[in-house]
């Protein structure tokens, strides 16, 4: 009877034991923890290390710029009898005082800002269907007048609308040397700007680039030079700019053939004080320069 209670106490105690045992913690030993089966012996692990999961694709996508639905718009002849027509006002195709006044009275009818002018608000309150590409083209009027984002932090693509390479003797050390810049074509009166921060070095016309700019103290320590500006540009030596910022417009002023920008790279020391010019080819391409077409 004794050896039978004995033994029946050791395997009471041997079963106790086993039940009291701590499992494994994954985040004390991981190994252990996936290698430490479940009680029934399944050889499901205690404690598993989860994964993280996935971030979320990016799903995001460049807002297109807004526009002012209360800016006066062009139309043609056809679109201003639509619009005289919904204003309730003899359709001749002209705007004059008339048709300005019904267009008032229809847009305080409807609530709208009474500009007495045909405007993309007031196109979209008369439904019509050539309201939708009047403000494609305003969308894209906004987007071509933004800075084009360069690759290259503090940088800008200068021309800020359609542009091409120019063919031969045009680019740079072409005509034996002499050309010392790259010419960028592009409709006169495209918006120009200064492709990264700096100070206006020199403000000038010169019978060979025209009205001209240079920018000193950029970010690479070089000279920026734009030729052929259509008119003065707005800024004077000593002003302060920042990529982006306006300098003026594309122009063939000078001895220019056709309307283009001449830009020029000169390297530290900068233009005709100690640097010389460079092609600036490569540069232009890394700020965002794609050209439209091929001259």
């Amino acid at each position: 009877m004794r050896s039978t209670t004995v033994r029946r106490a050791a395997l009471i105690g041997l079963l106790t034991m086993a039940t009291c045992a701590p499992a494994a913690q994954a985040d004390d030993d991981p190994a252990a923890a996936a290698a430490a089966p479940a009680a029934g012996g399944g050889g499901t692990p205690v404690a598993t290390m989860t994964a993280p999961a996935a971030p979320a694709a990016d799903t995001t996508t460049a807002a297109a710029p807004k526009v002012s639905e209360t800016q006066t718009v062009k139309l043609t002849r056809a679109q201003t009898k639509s619009v005289q027509r919904r204003a309730k006002v003899k359709a001749d195709g002209s705007l004059g005082s008339r048709t300005r006044k019904a267009l008032k009275r229809y847009q305080a009818k409807k609530r709208l800002v009474p500009t007495g002018k045909p405007n993309l608000q007031t196109l979209k309150a008369m439904k019509l269907a050539f309201a939708v590409k009047i403000e494609q083209q305003l969308v894209a009027k906004q987007r071509s007048a933004q800075p084009v984002q360069s690759s290259v932090a503090g940088y800008v693509f200068p021309i800020q609308g359609p542009w091409q390479w120019g063919g031969v003797n045009t680019h740079f050390g072409d005509r034996g040397g002499e050309h010392e810049g790259i010419d960028l074509f592009a409709e006169c009166g495209t918006p120009l700007v200064a492709a990264s921060s700096g100070t206006v070095k020199e403000r000038k016309f010169q019978s060979a680039a025209g009205n001209y700019l240079v920018i000193t103290g950029t970010p690479s320590g070089e000279d920026q030079v734009y030729a052929h500006l259509k008119t003065p540009s707005p800024l004077s030596i000593g002003d302060a700019v920042t990529a982006g910022s306006p300098v003026g417009v594309v122009g063939d002023t000078g001895n220019a053939d056709g309307c283009h920008l001449h830009f020029e790279l000169w390297t530290t020391g900068g233009w005709y004080s100690g640097g010389h010019p460079r092609d600036a080819r490569k540069d232009l391409i890394s700020w965002g320069g794609v050209p439209s077409s091929t001259r």
